[in-house]
Parts: C-alpha cells; sequence; structure tokens
C-alpha cells in the first residue's frame, strides 16, 4: 500500500466513524500506526547494501586513489603504558613469569620497583595526556608531510582511547577524562589530513594471564578489565601453526578460540567507532584470525558500506593471513617486499629503532633513514605509516618533533616524487639489499644505502630518478635499468634536471645504459632528486 493509497483510506475511515457519531481516537491510533509502519519501508529500501558480507562481495571493493596518491602516514602508540615506559607489551609481561624469552625480567622489574601488590589498573590514573593539545599535534603532522594520520585507538590493554559505551575502561571515563581518538578526529580533519584509527584488541584474548592468580581481578571497578580466563597456553598456542600471531596459517585452534562474549564485545568496539568518528583508514594489527569468518565479514562489510554511506572511499588494511589477499590492503609490520609489486601495501614502521611507545631512553632514527625508507617503499608500490611515541602527559618528544619537521622539509621541496606517483618498470638498482621480512623484527637497522643506491617513480611521462645516498662531484654512475637488455630497454629519455639545483646535468644513453654525472653541489644532504621525461625507442 503506498502513501496515497493510505491517506485516503484514513480519510474514509475518519468519516465513517464520525458520520456514526463514534469516537475515532482508538482507531485512529490503530491505523496511524500502520501508515508510519508504511512509511519506513521504502526507506529502508532505499538504504541498498552495496557490500554483502561474504568474500566474493567484499572483493570488489577498491583501494582508492587519495591511499595510492598518499603514500606518508603517522600514527602513535600511546595509551597506560606510556606512563610506564617500559613497551606497549608490559601489562602482559609484568605478570609473567618466565626463566627465558621476550620481558622474561620484566616481572622481577615489576615486582622491585612497584611491588607485587600494584597492578596494570592502578596506572590509569597516571595516564593524564594533561599535555595533550590535538591542535598542535595535527599541525605538527601536517608540517612533517603526512597525508593520512591517526592514533591506536586500542591496544591489547583493553583500554579504550574514546568516548565508548561499549567499554567502560576508557579515556572519558578514567585516566585523561578526554576523548582522544575524538579530539584527534577533529583536528586531523580540520587540517585537510586522512583520519585514521588502529585496532590491536584481537590480541586480548589471553593476553592477561587471569588463570595465573598473579591478577587482582576483584578489583572494585576493574573486575572485568583483564578480560575472561582462558587455558595457560591459550596466548602462545592460539593457532594452527603454534604461532601467536597466525602467521604461517591463520588459522585458529578451535581450542583456544575465543568466547562468542569476546567476539562480540571486539566488534562492537570498531563499530563505535567507525560510526562515530568515520574514519578514512581502518588499520588492524595481526591476530584478526582468530575472529570467525562471518564475523570478520561481516565487520569489513560494515565498514565498506558506511563509506558508501559517508560517499568517501575508504581503506582498510591487515597482517598476514588474517584477510584474503583481495579483501584489503596487506600491511608489513617493520618489513618490506624486495620488488616491485602489482598490488598496493603497506609499511608500518616506528620512529624509534627500539620501541613502538614511549620509553626515557628512545634510540631514534635520522630523518635520513626514513626518507630513504619512504623512497624505496614507494618505489615498490607501497606506502608508510611511520609510528611516534608521545609521553603519558601528551609531549611529542622533542627529536622526534625536529625530525618530523625535517622529512617535512624534504618532502615539501621533492615530495612530486613521492606523492601521486605509481612505479616503473622497475623498481630501482643498487649494491644496498636489505633482509627480506614481511612480520616482525626490525629491518634495516645498521644499513646504510649508498651513492650507488637508485630507485625509481613516475608520474605521466615523467621518470623521477632518486639517489638514496651523497655521491661526491667526482662519482659518475651507469644506471644498468635502461641497457640494451635491461628492463627499461625501450625507454627513451629526453631530458633530465635535478630538483633543488640549477646546475645542468651532465647525462647520457646508450647500449650500456643511462650515465649520470654527480653535480659539484648536491642540493640537500638526504635523498637527490632527477626528474627526466621519457619517450618509447
Amino acid at each position: 500500500m503506498n502513501r496515497t493509497t493510505m491517506e485516503v483510506w484514513l480519510q474514509i475511515i475518519i468519516f465513517k466513524n464520525l458520520y456514526h457519531g463514534m469516537r475515532p481516537n482508538i482507531i485512529l491510533v490503530f491505523v496511524l500506526g500502520i501508515f508510519i509502519g508504511c512509511q519506513t519501508k521504502p526507506q529502508e529500501k532505499l538504504e541498498e547494501t552495496v557490500y554483502q558480507p561474504t568474500w566474493e562481495s567484499l572483493a570488489a571493493h577498491n583501494t582508492p586513489d587519495w591511499f595510492l596518491d598518499a603514500k606518508f602516514g603517522i600514527y602513535f602508540h600511546w595509551g597506560v603504558y606510556s606512563k610506564i615506559g617500559r613497551g606497549e607489551w608490559y601489562p602482559r609481561q609484568m605478570y609473567e613469569e618466565k626463566d627465558e624469552g621476550w620481558g622474561k625480567d620484566e616481572r622481577e622489574y615489576h615486582v622491585e620497583t612497584y611491588g607485587a601488590d600494584v597492578h596494570y589498573h592502578d596506572f590509569v590514573k597516571d595516564f593524564t595526556a594533561e599535555h595533550f593539545d590535538a591542535q598542535d599535534w595535527a599541525k605538527l603532522f601536517k608540517e612533517s608531510g603526512a597525508k593520512y594520520v591517526g592514533p591506536v585507538a586500542e591496544h591489547c590493554d583493553n583500554f579504550s582511547n574514546w568516548d565508548s559505551e561499549v567499554n567502560k575502561y576508557n579515556s572519558v571515563a578514567m585516566g585523561p577524562k578526554r576523548d582522544i581518538v575524538g579530539e584527534l578526529e577533529k583536528a586531523i580533519k580540520g587540517e585537510g589530513l586522512k583520519f585514521v584509527t588502529t585496532f590491536h584488541h584481537s590480541w586480548e584474548w589471553g593476553w592477561y594471564n587471569t588463570w595465573s592468580g598473579l591478577i587482582d581481578t576483584t578489583a572494585v571497578g576493574f573486575e572485568d578489565f583483564y578480560g575472561e580466563k582462558t587455558l595457560p597456553e591459550t596466548f602462545g598456542k592460539m593457532s594452527a601453526g603454534f604461532d601467536a600471531s597466525g602467521q604461517s596459517t591463520g588459522l585458529i585452534d578451535p581450542k583456544y578460540a575465543p568466547s562468542r562474549k569476546f567476539i562480540d564485545t571486539w566488534k562492537a568496539k570498531i563499530y563505535e567507532v567507525v560510526d562515530r568518528y568515520e574514519p578514512d583508514l581502518l588499520w588492524f594489527d595481526s591476530r584478526l584470525f582468530v575472529i570467525p569468518e562471518k564475523d570478520r565479514q561481516e565487520m569489513v562489510a560494515h565498514y565498506y558500506n558506511k563509506g558508501e554511506e559517508w560517499n568517501k572511499p575508504v581503506v582498510m588494511t591487515y597482517k598476514n593471513k588474517d584477510l584474503p589477499p583481495n579483501i584489503a590492503v596487506i600491511d608489513l609490520e617493520r618489513g618490506r617486499f624486495d620488488e616491485k609489486t602489482d598490488f598496493p601495501w603497506l609499511t608500518d614502521d616506528s620512529f624509534a629503532w627500539n620501541s613502538w611507545s614511549w620509553r626515557p631512553e628512545l634510540r631514534l632514527k635520522t630523518p635520513d633513514v626514513i626518507v630513504d625508507e619512504l623512497i624505496d617503499i614507494t618505489s615498490k608500490n607501497g606506502c608508510l605509516i611511520l609510528n611516534i611515541t608521545p609521553s603519558a602527559d601528551g609531549l611529542i618528544p622533542d627529536e622526534m618533533r625536529s625530525g618530523l619537521l625535517e622529512i617535512g622539509k624534504w618532502l615539501s621541496k621533492y615530495g612530486e616524487a613521492i606523492y601521486k606517483t605509481r612505479p616503473f618498470i622497475t623498481y630501482g638498482e643498487g649494491t644496498t639489499v636489505l633482509k627480506k621480512n614481511h612480520f616482525g623484527g626490525v629491518q634495516g637497522d645498521g644499513i646504510t644505502y649508498t651513492a650507488e643506491d637508485f630507485r625509481f617513480t613516475t608520474k605521466g611521462e615523467t621518470l623521477y630518478i632518486l639517489q638514496l645516498g651523497m655521491p661526491t662531484s667526482d662519482q659518475e654512475f651507469v644506471l644498468k635499468s635502461f641497457a640494451d637488455r635491461g628492463l627499461a630497454a625501450d625507454v627513451k629519455i629526453a631530458s633530465i634536471e635535478l630538483l633543488g639545483s640549477d646546475e645542468p646535468v651532465t647525462w647520457s644513453q646508450n647500449e650500456r645504459g643511462l650515465h649520470l654525472a654527480a653535480p659539484q653541489i648536491n642540493p640537500n644532504k638526504m635523498a637527490l632528486v632527477y626528474k627526466a621525461q621519457m619517450s618509447q625507442k
């Protein structure tokens, strides 16, 4: 029954009742109820679901151009663990009694420093964020050249950095008493940047060893903070391949599978952040494989459909084998592909060699190292999201701030070789080779690129040749990719200029390759950028 027909019937009913001297109130209520119900159905039909919760349907989602163009982003591990200053795994390791392995000293340190009666929830009040200024942070990130930015919404400790109705342990109810995600969303979007939220909470199943008796699970107000009891070996043997991240198989051992309550809460937290803060990029740590396939499909479909509802293209990332490869963008933790790929990918890495979160002693990368990493990743069809480490009171370390600004200065002058570029026929050439690493560990520590290391990016008919190490004025180079038998043998170079320099470039091309002479004066100290125009031979 359509609207017009319903209105006619309503008028007839009212008239008949009035004609016979009856009170129409009761029947009107009934009829109006039907009428209102009829009005909601056409609206439901208008809200057609674009993506169904099936891998086949979700595979139709394309990685948006804005992400392929952006290349460089920033995120930050910032939470209760930042106050302690011993890493974001401290809330787990402070309760582990073990004689060997990573974090074996943390229990002893905790007992000696704070005492066995001090528990992780006791540190929540110390996460004050008193100097946190979302506007200042967003301005810094923009000046650093980042295009997509956002916080760790929740790490593995069950503390949410947003105003949550799902999780009472959140940054508005306690600790900072501020909506960290909300403040950053407004500030970051206000600077014209894409907004990122990252989730690590699939690790929370078995994160706290509630079976050990070392944790006070009866503390008033924190009775549910440490989660459900699990089998003692759950955390380390959760996957069918017996690796904690699921890297080898991506399959959950049913014996250690999480409860329905955990799964529903995991999903509800994501929906809450997605619906309320509308992130442009939804990033996931590893261990999504512990969530049933149906729930993962529903979560991805929810986000992709929200993107359609918002009329903006969105990006989701995953690690290992947590999602099928054609559903979202693969993320390599501190790793990179060693060749150019035909699909986009992401590397998440940290500004600090030795930590993802604030510590009193941070060993930081130089801006040069990060620029070289960004160039290498970009040349292989990847993007970089760089982690920084604010302190618990909301300050970004001065050395890190200045480093970000140095990266931004380089990108402001040479970013045309990074932003909106696409890979060349080959990613580059050179003598420096990094150890292949697609997950975990630290890649590139102790490695220094030389003047023999070149990377390529393109933009239409423009080829950018990026030299990672600084040459001396008497050096000459031959890029063999352009030799008669090279991968780019069919590419003819018409002209070359050195960005940032007025010096004419001395170059030639023959059967041996592209010959390039170093400038007399290097225009910068991080990476030289040659801009060449191409034509086919």
